[in-house]
């Protein structure tokens, strides 16, 4: 009896069952895909609000630039640059900028030594 014998290839429930499922997934997909393009839209506005508030406050401020700033100025004066307003001198320089990762240590120990001599 050739009826009640599987045939090769998909059954109909196979085939519905296969559906059902590519159709739940489209759907899920569908749904997380709009609620990216939400949070991405949100967080570009909040950036463009951020930047347009620090334009804001930067345009009310008396001094806007740093190397226009007389206390930026006495600090050069009295202890990066002796004497004079130089930004590039070798101690603005060597404490003014970022260190990462293995340097880290070394600039540490320096520290340390600088505070003992100027302790004594």
């Amino acid at each position: 009896m050739s009826i009640f014998k599987e045939k090769e290839g998909f059954t109909r429930r196979q085939f519905l069952k296969g559906s059902a499922i590519l159709a739940v997934t489209v759907v899920v997909t569908g749904v997380f895909a709009k609620f990216g393009v939400d949070i991405y839209k949100a967080s570009d506005d909040y950036i463009a609000e951020r930047v347009q508030g620090l334009y804001t406050l930067d345009e009310s401020m008396a001094i806007r630039r740093s190397h226009n700033n007389p206390e930026i100025a006495q600090i050069y004066q009295e202890f990066l640059s002796p004497g004079g307003v130089n930004p590039v001198s070798e101690k603005a320089h060597h404490l003014l900028h970022t260190r990462y990762g293995k340097d880290i240590p070394a600039l540490i120990e320096e520290l340390e030594h600088h505070d003992e001599d100027h302790a004594a």
